[in-house]
């Protein structure tokens, strides 16, 4: 697997570490200089640990960031995303409204205080009329809620895919025969602790608490910054769709009147990773995942 971090740099302090001709610069020529400059950062060469080091300078001479967005990028050899016992599983399409602004009913009674894990939804699934499907069989709100096309819907019962259910989505107040709510219920997995969580990948800027997670175990930090692990459950082999116990993402103490909730990490078995792939179903990417076996239970099972 190589690893890549894809850096949205601030352009004023590049010059530090790259040159004019590396990277990509955005900005409009009719109003001056580039504002960024998007760089590619291989994880495993020097590279890495000399874009930490200019961080911490810019940092400490100018209390200015050196980047100002990141995303990393995992690409797998085909021997290795064959080899995969699990996939993590992201929507790709954002979009707005959320379900909560246009009369989606949550209870919030069993929600953490703390980080909002564990409200439940009470009400169908309410949303804007709009093309947020368009090209694509998945999207998502900014509060997680996922949406499906009705060809989704279709290949998924067609190949007897266990472990998703669907549910309605009314569009302007009147029931959509076209999209469905993928519900996010079923069985949970256990992540491991070799999964990485945080901030942002070199974990140098003040957060004021929010790259941590939540004392009370079910929210682990703001981003996965790693790739996922997982600790090996039966449930594997009986379903092809799963989510983490735990969650990620912008804890509610934090920012109470925002609509971003903890999400659940999204699994699928290889199955339903070709199920999707071999249908040409579009919206998700995917990421090898890994199943962390019981020492103790391989010790006994040698015995």
């Amino acid at each position: 697997m190589k690893e890549i971090l894809e850096l949205r740099i601030n352009y004023q302090y590049a010059h530090l570490l790259f040159n004019e001709d590396e990277g990509v610069n955005l900005g409009d020529p009719l109003f001056g200089p580039p504002s960024v400059k998007v760089v590619k950062v291989d994880t495993s060469t020097p590279l890495w640990e000399q874009v930490k080091k200019t961080c911490d300078y810019v940092y400490e001479t100018y209390k200015k960031t050196f980047y100002y967005s990141w995303n990393f990028k995992r690409i797998y050899t085909t021997k290795e995303m064959a080899e995969a016992k699990l996939f993590k599983m992201e929507v790709r399409k954002c979009f707005e409204p959320a379900g909560e602004e246009c009369g989606t009913k949550y209870d919030e009674q069993s929600a953490c205080p703390i980080c909002g894990t564990g409200r439940k939804q009470v009400s169908p699934l309410k949303l804007k009329k709009g093309r947020f499907l368009n090209k694509r069989d998945v999207a998502r709100t900014l509060s997680y809620e996922i949406v499906v096309s009705k060809r989704f819907v279709e290949v998924v019962q067609k190949n007897d895919i266990k472990g998703m259910t669907f549910g309605p989505v009314y569009l302007n107040n009147k029931l959509s025969e076209d999209c469905f709510q993928l519900m996010m219920e079923g069985e949970h997995l256990e992540v491991d602790e070799q999964t990485k969580f945080g901030g942002e990948p070199y974990d140098i800027y003040p957060d004021e608490g929010w790259a941590e997670g939540c004392p009370k175990g079910d929210h682990l930090g703001l981003n996965i910054l790693s790739e996922a692990y997982v600790k090996a459950s039966e449930a594997l082999s009986q379903y092809d769709f799963l989510l983490s116990r735990q969650t990620y993402g912008v804890k509610k103490s934090l920012s109470p009147n925002s609509l971003f909730y903890p999400q659940h990490l999204l699994f699928c078995s290889p199955r339903l990773y070709h199920v999707i792939k071999d249908n040409g179903l579009k919206g998700f990417d995917f990421e090898v995942a890994h199943v962390v076996e019981n020492i103790d239970q391989l010790s006994f099972h040698k015995l």
